[in-house]
C-alpha cells in the first residue's frame, strides 16, 4: 500500500511553502507549524514529513518547534525529520524527541556518517533523501548541483545499509505542474528498497499513475496547501 505522507516545512518559525525550494519564493500557510500538523493528524495522517528549511541552508534553526509538533500529535502519528541532518548528535537529538525517522539529504554523502547512524539507530529510522534536476544530485538545501547521478547514489547507499529513500525532482516541486513521473518510475524500479517521490503532484490523476508502481510512499505539500485536493482524496487515488 502507497502511503500519503503531508509535508510541514519550516522558515523562521512558521509553515511554508517554497517553489523550486527558493526562499525568495515563500508563501506563509500557518504561524504556527503546529497547528498544520494537527490539521494533516485530523485528516487522517499516518506520517508527517518535517523539514528545518533554515538549518538546511545553514541560516538558522527550528529544532524547538520541531519538537513541539513531535510532542502535540502524540504516539499515533508517526513524525520524520530532515533539514540540516549533518551528524549523528541532530538525528540522536530528534529520535529522542520522538521522532521516528530523520532525513540525510547532504548527509547521505557522507558515508561515515550513514553507517554510525544506522549502526546507532536501525535502519527503520534512517531515510536518505537524494534531491535532483533531471536525476543529476543537488545538496545542501538544494543551493548545491554535484554531478552525481541520482539513481547511482541510491544504489551506493544501498550497499551502506540503506533502505528508504525520499526522491523530490527539485525542478518540480511546488510548481503545481505535475511530477516527472518516467524517471521517478524507473528509479523505482532499480532501487531495491522503499522509495517515496516528491515533487510536482499536483492533481489526483498525477496520483493515480503510482497505483501499479513499487512506489512506497508519495510525500505532498503545496496540492494540499492550496486545496486542490484534500489528504482523504489522494489517499484513495492511490489504492
Amino acid at each position: 500500500m502507497i502511503t500519503v505522507i503531508p509535508a510541514v516545512d519550516i522558515s523562521r518559525g512558521k509553515c511554508v511553502r517554497l517553489t523550486k525550494g527558493r526562499l525568495e519564493y515563500t508563501k506563509v500557510y500557518f504561524e504556527d507549524p503546529l497547528e498544520a500538523a494537527q490539521k494533516w493528524k485530523n485528516e487522517g495522517a499516518e506520517w508527517i514529513h518535517v523539514v528545518d528549511l533554515d538549518a538546511a541552508i545553514g541560516v538558522g534553526n527550528n529544532s524547538d518547534q520541531i519538537k513541539r509538533i513531535i510532542k502535540g500529535v502524540g504516539a499515533e502519528v508517526k513524525v520524520e525529520v530532515g533539514g540540516g541532518m549533518r551528524g549523528v548528535e541532530s538525528a540522536r537529538d530528534y529520535i529522542r524527541a520522538g521522532a521516528k525517522r530523520v532525513i540525510f539529504g547532504t548527509g547521505a554523502l557522507d558515508a561515515r556518517l550513514i553507517r554510525a547512524s544506522i549502526e546507532e539507530f536501525g535502519a527503520d529510522r534512517i531515510m536518505a533523501a537524494v534531491d535532483h534536476i533531471a536525476g543529476r544530485v543537488a545538496v545542501k538545501g538544494w543551493k548545491e548541483m554535484t554531478g552525481i547521478d541520482a539513481i547511482l547514489l541510491c544504489k551506493r547507499l544501498e550497499e551502506l545499509g540503506v533502505r528508504t529513500f525520499m526522491m523530490t525532482a527539485i525542478d518540480r516541486d511546488g510548481t503545481m505542474k505535475g511530477p516527472n513521473i518516467e524517471y521517478s518510475l524507473k528509479a523505482v524500479s532499480e532501487i531495491h528498497g522503499d522509495v517515496f517521490l516528491a515533487g510536482g503532484f499536483s492533481s489526483l490523476s498525477d496520483l493515480a499513475l503510482l497505483r501499479d508502481a513499487r512506489v512506497a510512499g508519495v510525500i505532498l505539500g503545496k496540492a494540499l496547501y492550496e486545496g486542490a485536493f484534500t489528504l482523504k482524496e489522494a489517499m484513495g487515488a492511490v489504492r
